[in-house]
């Protein structure tokens, strides 16, 4: 039995050698042709920083210059590879490691390897580069910029920002760049009061955002409460006081603007008839009066002038006259309030009664007796021969230089009572019996 089985072992024992080698080396082909080495490179991964205290705890701030993100190449079977994702690598740099260089070496780590399978791993950058400044802290207010639109006709009313005002705290060169800090608010179509959160920004003189880089903020966010008030355009309207110079008249009367623009925070008190109304006096005036009227004092409380406008300017034209005479009689003149029972007769009802006007020659041109609008009140006169002034309803831009008396007489009217005649009976016939 023994010779039997050294016969098999030792019989072609070289061929048999060979097929051993043969087939691992069969099996090893089978293997890589299967599951081959691969390499791959993910891009940007981000560099975790660790023990930031080493710096920080010196009042010290830090700024990346270089080496914050790496490629990370993997070389390794590709039934490890293709599972892999950018996530599953660390790329750490340690401050506390940091040489007087102000670089750190880069420490690359695989998180996951289920088989254990070897691999091999490269960065595109070796080392990260901080530079290193003197730590300031300042206060600023915080202010707020709307992005977006309101609802039409309404604007921002008073915005609170709680807290409005946060520390800033960053690397020198970078702190002297900040001109202000403040908060976006996103503006969608609103009509009514509402309430945001908005994270705090840095800003340069231009109203650029400077990039936080180093800055770090006493608040992530403030609360902001946006009162929002209703806008209504008022018309303003200019009259006036008094009279020009006699061979003067008004011509026209221009104000600029002819409305502002107001908010409120009680919608009910924007009604359609709100208006600004400015006297002028022109009494006496023979040359144009101009005027810069304050409006500041128009509005009641709750009022906001929106446009900015203090002040109208208002400017009345004034003009020399040219004259014009027109003549009426007793019948031109109409009889007002005549007390019940009683007549009114013109003294000389025929007589023609001059009439003077002022006004610019276009205006003159046209006016006819009708437009005068010539009339006396009786008013309480009592009976009796009276002296009464004319009065008159000038068309526009035309005046009455000269006033018009006239003579009336007030009497009663008397009344004829007759008496009807008593009825008396008639005897009776005897063809009544």
């Amino acid at each position: 039995m023994k010779a039997f089985l050294k016969r098999v072992f030792t019989r072609n024992i070289g061929w048999k050698i060979l097929s051993v080698v043969a087939a691992g080396l069969f099996w090893l082909v089978v293997v890589n042709i299967v599951d081959p080495t691969v390499k791959r490179t993910f891009e940007n991964i981000s560099v975790e920083i660790l023990n930031e205290t080493a710096i920080t705890s010196a009042n010290q701030v830090y700024e990346v210059v270089s080496g914050d993100k790496v490629d990370v190449t993997i070389t390794s079977k590709r039934s490890l590879v293709e599972r892999l994702k950018a996530k599953d690598f660390t790329v750490t740099a340690d401050l506390a490691e940091l040489s007087k260089l102000n670089a750190v070496n880069l420490q690359v780590k695989l998180k996951k390897n289920p088989n254990n399978l070897p691999y091999e791993l490269s960065i595109s950058e070796s080392v990260l580069k901080v530079k290193l400044e003197n730590r300031v802290t300042k206060k600023y207010k915080v202010q707020v910029k709307q992005e977006g639109e309101l609802g039409e006709g309404y604007v921002l009313g008073d915005v609170k920002v709680k807290p409005n005002i946060i520390e800033v705290s960053g690397g020198e060169s970078k702190m002297k760049k900040i001109d202000h800090v403040g908060v976006a608010i996103p503006l969608n179509g609103e009509t009514e009061e509402f309430t945001t959160k908005a994270k705090p920004m840095a800003y340069d003189s231009l109203g650029d955002i400077i990039e936080a880089g180093n800055l770090t903020f006493s608040e992530e966010k403030v609360e902001v409460v946006v009162n929002v008030r209703r806008t209504m355009d008022v018309p303003i309207e200019v009259t006036t006081k008094g009279v020009p110079a006699e061979g003067y008249h008004l011509i026209q009367t221009d104000r600029q603007p002819e409305s502002v623009r107001v908010s409120v925070d009680d919608p009910s008190k924007l009604t359609d008839d709100l208006v600004i109304k400015l006297e002028v006096d022109i009494e006496g005036a023979t040359a144009d009066v101009q005027k810069e009227i304050d409006i500041t004092s128009y509005f009641g409380k709750g009022f906001t002038i929106e446009d900015g406008i203090t002040k109208v300017s208002v400017r009345c034209e004034i003009g020399k006259s040219g004259s014009r005479s027109l003549y009426v009689t007793g019948t031109d003149i109409e009889v007002r309030n005549t007390p019940d029972s009683y007549n009114v007769a013109f003294t000389d009802p025929d007589k023609r009664y001059e009439v003077k006007l002022s006004g610019s020659d276009e205006n003159l041109k046209g006016v006819q007796l009708k437009n005068l609008g010539a009339y006396i009140d009786i008013g309480d006169l009592k009976e009796g021969v009276h002296s009464v002034q004319v009065n008159f309803t000038a068309p526009e831009g035309v005046r009455i230089i000269s006033p018009v008396v006239v003579e009336i007489t007030l009497s009663k009217i008397e009344s004829e009572a007759t008496e009807a005649p008593e009825e008396t009976e008639e005897p009776e016939s005897a063809d009544d019996e």
